[in-house]
């Protein structure tokens, strides 16, 4: 019973978060299906992720080597590439903000089978601060990951696309390393700057959800007016 318990608490946030962001595209909102498949490829990616991570770092001396070089650039790009290959070329991708959706689903769809083994390893002292930090974590990184991947999709030049195209994986690859880092630190008022860090995360993640909102082209006309 306690295993089912514990099962369930590491996938209730990771459900929603999504929920919350799904609900949150206001104006065109997506097919459940796909936002399900980006949550299941995300779910599929992680366990060879997880191997290939560990098995890396047996050859690596630093742990913060580690965590910037391949804990956080493999977990990035794995999402990355998968909300490309599934959702940004898809048709229903017709607003910035359906970037966000996406990469969240896949980012989180990851977070859930990696929950899953870290609360059932560690028990339910792990709960509590993954279900307040990794998880919500992964979903703000991949908010960041699916602005920029937005902005690039619809920008008007190669030049604008190339740039956010970047950003939509340095940005949250950047982000992924510096938090990793503060929690392997030995040093308590390094991982005592989580709490801020993660606060500041969630600010500039619901900022960005409201300007993609707010570029919406389905946004109706009398909304636009009350903006101006």
């Amino acid at each position: 019973m306690n295993v089912f318990l514990l099962i369930g608490c590491a996938v209730a946030p990771a459900l929603a978060l999504l929920s919350y962001f799904y609900i949150r595209d206001r104006y065109d909102t997506e097919p459940l299906r796909l936002v399900g498949l980006l949550f299941f490829v995300g779910m599929v990616s992680a366990l060879p992720v997880m191997y290939f991570v560990h098995w890396v770092d047996n050859y690596m001396i630093s742990p913060y080597a580690h965590t910037f070089l391949v804990v956080a650039v493999v977990e990035e790009l794995s999402k990355f590439l998968l909300t490309y290959w599934f959702a940004v070329r898809h048709r229903e991708f017709d607003e910035e903000y359906d970037g966000i959706v996406y990469a969240v689903a896949a980012s989180l769809g990851f977070a859930t089978v990696e929950n899953i083994i870290k609360v059932l390893s560690l028990g339910w002292d792990a709960v509590a601060f993954r279900t307040l930090f990794t998880v919500p974590g992964h979903a703000l990184f991949g908010v960041i990951m699916g602005y920029y991947l937005g902005k690039a999709k619809f920008a008007d030049t190669s030049r604008k696309r190339w740039i956010n195209g970047l950003l939509a994986f340095g940005s949250p690859w950047l982000i992924h390393s510096t938090y990793d880092s503060l929690l392997i630190s030995n040093q308590t008022w390094l991982v005592a700057l989580t709490v801020p860090f993660m606060v500041g995360l969630w600010i500039n993640g619901l900022r960005k959800v409201r300007q993609a909102q707010e570029r919406s082209p389905f946004k109706p006309l009398e909304e636009n007016v009350r903006d101006v």
